[in-house]
């Protein structure tokens, strides 16, 4: 073996031992939660020697601002296949689209990606050097989804300059909705709420009549 192909396979283990590391620390942030993710429980799930993760992360605030970046390419990707794979699963028809594109943002904010990033949202509030690192981050996540959802509806209404409006409340309202499900925990009301939501943007873009709102003889919906 020569010299580079030594390097470049010592540069693949190292960077599958970082990878392992980082994956141990978000299934902590999902099964433990910020606080009792500490780097003796990261240890443990990833079962590597101490002196492994100190060499990649001297501190847990490193190990933290990497984590942020690993949870945010992972979630960059299974969001972006999803919505890339509408295009091969679905017809130029607008409101198939846009209600495929809530399933798959809803899908992604019950996951337990979504969990862990939560828990650094949490955590950022009150802890300044997190909240640096996470900003940026989260931006580019959705600011790279926010593109590419108006990218995927645009094609059935080029130039609709209400896609961008509908696309940001879809977010903003099934993120709340995710959040406080933590609280309520009523499924069959969050199934309503993403139905009529997904009629409402489509009322907002111009796609449904706005007596389809609200079904025929359907309860309201009380807190």
């Amino acid at each position: 073996m020569t010299a580079e192909a030594r390097r470049r396979t010592q540069a693949q283990r190292s960077e599958t031992t970082r990878s392992k590391i980082l994956d141990a620390t978000v299934q902590s942030l999902v099964e433990r939660g910020y606080a009792e993710t500490t780097t003796a429980e990261v240890l443990a799930l990833a079962d590597v020697p101490r002196g492994t993760l100190l060499h990649h992360f001297p501190t847990k605030v490193d190990l933290l601002v990497a984590a942020v970046q690993h949870l945010a390419r992972r979630r960059l990707e299974a969001l972006s296949a999803e919505i890339a794979g509408v295009r091969t699963t679905t017809t130029g028809d607008g409101a198939g689209r846009l209600d495929a594109l809530i399933d798959i943002m809803w899908r992604h904010f019950s996951s337990p990606l979504f969990w862990a990033a939560l828990e650094l949202w949490t955590a950022a509030r009150t802890d300044a050097e997190l909240r640096a690192a996470l900003t940026p981050v989260e931006k580019e996540v959705f600011g790279v989804l926010h593109e590419r959802s108006r990218d995927l509806l645009e094609e059935s209404a080029p130039g609709d300059p209400r896609l961008a409006t509908v696309v940001q409340l879809s977010f903003e309202v099934l993120t709340g909705l995710a959040m406080t499900g933590l609280v309520s925990g009523d499924l069959a009301q969050r199934e309503v709420l993403i139905r009529r939501w997904k009629r409402a943007a489509a009322i907002l873009l111009g796609r449904r009549d706005p007596q389809t709102l609200v079904e025929r003889g359907a309860k309201e919906i009380r807190p």
